[in-house]
């Protein structure tokens, strides 16, 4: 499958031990935790850092000087907050990008969403330009074009479930060889395989996990087998996968060994995870489990780095809609 090699990449290197890294960088980071600042920001910067060499102190110092160049240049009314500077922090130290040139090209690529009429997306348009950026360098104008159609090929199938939250995935997607068309066809064929074959219930979460699965280039019956499979061995282990869920298990259904063996290393890691962290719910250490597995298991065979950062773009994305849930929570409390 054609995704970046992490291991031919000289930027990156897969740790010897992925959860005693972890647990290193996360201390680094909190060390500088502001108060308005969630413990999941801190968790999922450190997942982000993991391939990335040095020392942690430096690297967290790093990251919290391109958070705080981000917070000036792009203001409260971005629609992004410090939880979310940082994250989007970590994945700019990881490239060896610059945060003044990342919102150079953000200013200047909003521009050409709204020549191109993009609906506006917020933050989500921060975190689309941010995959772009990744996969092409300087962002052209086809490029825009290509995520615009993508989007509306999505729409067309799905217009109740597509909106701007669906930003990162179409320009995750935007990379595919395949037309717009056929990939809004594609993506549909495997959210239609999960619902009417694995019996998954329709909905966001469900289209993205269709929409990462996609990202294999593989037939919609043989990944929705693979991910069937999976998804059963979790819960036949005791793991509780819902709907938040579905998005590790189309990660982890890329990982070219045993469902048994994939299952295994996450339940292993994340009772590591839960031994360290005392606080983590079960929920989160399914996910950092899930994320450092995939690290040890398809890292180190120097695969599938593009679906790695696909992962770590929506748990970034997750954080976003939890903080917009919660502002509405308490919003209408008061009214």
């Amino acid at each position: 499958m054609p995704f970046r090699n992490l291991e031919g990449d000289s930027g990156f290197v897969v740790p010897a031990d992925p959860l005693a890294r972890f647990d290193e960088l996360l201390t680094a980071l909190d060390a500088g935790r502001g108060w308005m600042q969630d413990k999941a920001a801190i968790r999922l910067a450190a997942i982000t850092l993991l391939v990335t060499p040095g020392d942690a102190k430096r690297i967290a110092a790093s990251t919290r000087t391109a958070s705080a160049v981000l917070g000036e240049r792009l203001g409260w009314f971005s629609g992004v907050d410090e939880s979310v500077r940082l994250v989007i922090a970590a994945h700019l130290v990881k490239a060896d990008d610059h945060p003044e040139a990342f919102v150079d090209e953000l200013e200047r690529v909003r521009g050409m969403f709204r020549a191109d009429k993009l609906r506006r997306g917020g933050v989500y348009e921060v975190l689309a330009v941010l995959v772009l950026r990744r996969l092409f360098g300087k962002i052209e104008p086809e490029h825009v074009e290509r995520f615009h159609e993508i989007y509306d090929a999505m729409k067309a199938h799905h217009w109740w479930l597509t909106g701007p939250e669906d930003f990162p995935a179409c320009a995750m997607l935007a990379a595919r060889p395949e037309e717009p068309a056929a990939i809004g066809t594609g993506t549909d064929a495997i959210y239609r395989a999960l619902h009417e074959q694995a019996g998954l219930s329709r909905g966001d979460p469900l289209q993205t996990a269709a929409h990462i699965l996609y990202l294999g280039g593989l037939e919609a019956p043989v990944i929705v087998e693979r991910f069937s499979g999976l998804l059963a061995a979790f819960r036949a282990a005791g793991a509780k996968i819902g709907t938040g869920e579905y998005d590790e298990v189309a990660i982890l259904s890329f990982v070219a060994l045993p469902a048994a063996s994939i299952v295994a290393t996450v339940r292993e890691l994340e009772a590591g995870l839960r031994a360290r962290l005392k606080w983590l719910s079960e929920r989160d250490a399914l996910s950092l489990g899930a994320s450092l597995a995939f690290v040890r298991l398809a890292g180190a065979s120097g695969e599938l780095g593009t679906l790695a950062d696909a992962k770590l773009l929506l748990d970034m994305q997750t954080i976003v809609t939890a903080r917009q849930t919660a502002s509405i929570a308490a919003i209408s409390a008061t009214t």
